[in-house]
């Protein structure tokens, strides 16, 4: 991934510990969350989790069965 003054590396940019999907998940739940302040997030954020996770290849780019 190239950035201003240089290349980070996927890895870099992450928090640690956390996955591109996963930190794509929290940005819509934030996001969403931001239109409808009285959302459950933790609901939310687990039914878009469990979508992702079940239309996514994962990270290793093989589909869950």
């Amino acid at each position: 991934m190239s950035v201003k003054g240089g290349v980070v590396s996927e890895s870099e940019h992450l928090p640690q510990g956390k996955s591109e999907t996963e930190v794509a998940i929290e940005t819509f739940v934030d996001r969403i969350e931001g239109i409808y302040p009285n959302l459950d997030r933790e609901q939310f954020h687990d039914a878009i989790s469990r979508c992702t996770h079940e239309n996514v290849p994962d990270e290793d780019g093989d589909e869950e069965e």
